[in-house]
């Protein structure tokens, strides 16, 4: 009896010191810090396998094995592309938010339950925005990260689907044949009270001079000149709103002459509601372009930098809120003509997104360089015409036509 009591003693004495060792065991995730990965620094971000970049994902470290990670983008330093336009020797720092990883989230915070050790943890789980739901897994370590979002879904998918160019022939019912029509490619819906006078002594109204410029055969295209919407129509296929937020299109290589595919990941969108949609775009590569194109050129009137300014205070929102675009029924050309088609809709900028940012580069048509740079670039072209002449009138009359303006309305047609 003394015997069995001794063995039970000692068992009692073993797990009392299994339990001790086990109580004693540090967390997971206990030795990490708070750290932000990106791209350059440790980080392998993927969202329905697409791999994304320019964002960024930090991990702070709580207590018992939890954890929070929280996806953003990365910040935007545009201080060279400054530097660039205004050829300064110095720039102070200047960076600006853009979108978040998920569509319609400028910045997404997921409590996770860490599993692993102390420096090495992995995580899964589900979870939901105001716009999608999700799934993610990941590890983290003191030098990488690792993230995968999966079965990521819109709540309204009602979009979802292949949208194509319609066609710019129409049928004359008056004459039964077959013609082009902008109408049926392009939105172009401008009121001003100031119209534009090109020369005949009647002012023109500004939607008329935008019309005129798309259907009229602008740009060469090898022994032939077409019109920006045809070449619209010869180069865009199609554009893909997909069920997981993100937006594609299929279009012709310029340069070579083939079809392809944008790569997913350069635009995502959600719907706000019935009619509106956000466009969350990479501005890096648009910002880039527009500075080569613009790299080289001063001006004496235009102070560039406060231009600059004016135009990313209407820009910067856009970057992390998305630029706020309406969808809806495709209006009629000034003759009442348009192709009916439940399945066609207009997709455009509207007034209140295009009026603030015409108003920020109205400046630019009161400098008398740059307009007159403009008009001789113009009258080379033999392709300009008659349009060459107008110029003038028009670009001097814009910062008028845009105090004016009551509306403003610029898309396309697209067809599900």
């Amino acid at each position: 009896m003394k015997l069995k009591f001794i063995y039970a003693l000692a068992i009692a004495g073993a797990l009392s010191t299994f339990t001790s060792c086990s109580d004693d065991d540090p967390a997971p995730g206990s030795s990490l810090e708070q750290k932000t990965y990106s791209s350059t620094e440790g980080l392998t971000l993927n969202l329905n396998g697409t791999p994304l970049i320019g964002k960024t994902v930090t991990f702070t470290p709580g207590t018992d094995g939890k954890g929070t990670v929280t996806l953003a983008g990365e910040p935007l330093d545009i201080s060279q592309i400054m530097g660039m336009i205004t050829k300064a020797d110095e720039q102070t720092a200047v960076t600006l938010p853009t979108a978040g990883v998920l569509p319609g989230s400028p910045s997404v915070s997921i409590p996770v339950e860490l599993k692993g050790d102390a420096n090495n943890c992995t995580f899964e789980g589900t979870n939901e925005t105001e716009y999608c739901t999700y799934s993610y897994s990941g590890s983290v370590t003191a030098d990488n990260f690792e993230f995968n979002l999966s079965d990521v879904k819109l709540k309204n998918t009602s979009l979802a689907g292949t949208w194509t160019i319609p066609s710019l022939k129409w049928i004359n019912p008056d004459w039964g044949d077959e013609e082009d029509n902008l109408y049926n490619v392009a939105r172009v819906n401008w009121v001003a009270e100031n119209g534009i006078d090109v020369g005949y002594g009647v002012p023109f109204p500004i939607s008329t001079i935008v019309s005129m410029a798309l259907a009229l055969p602008l740009i060469s295209v090898g022994d032939e000149a077409v019109s920006p919407v045809v070449m619209l129509t010869n180069i865009l296929h199609s554009v893909t709103f997909a069920e997981d937020g993100t937006l594609t299109a299929r279009y012709v290589d310029t340069k070579t002459g083939e079809t392809t595919d944008a790569p997913a990941g350069i635009a995502q969108y959600v719907i706000t509601s019935e009619g509106n949609i956000r466009l969350f775009l990479n501005p890096a590569a648009i910002i880039a372009n527009s500075v080569m194109a613009a790299k080289g050129r001063s001006t004496r009137a235009l102070d560039v930098i406060q231009l600059v300014e004016s135009l990313m205070q209407q820009i910067a929102p856009m970057l992390s809120g998305g630029v706020p675009i309406t969808y809806g029924q495709a209006i009629a050309d000034q003759d009442g003509n348009l192709n009916e088609d439940p399945n066609v809709k207009s997709f455009y900028l509207g007034t209140e997104t295009l009026l603030p940012l015409l108003k920020a580069i109205a400046p630019i048509f009161t400098d008398e360089d740059l307009v007159n740079s403009l008009v001789e670039e113009a009258s080379k072209d033999p392709n300009m015409g008659y349009m060459a002449g107008m110029l003038p009138n028009v670009l001097s009359a814009l910062p008028g036509v845009i105090e004016t303006t009551s509306v403003v309305e610029i898309g396309i047609n697209l067809k599900k």
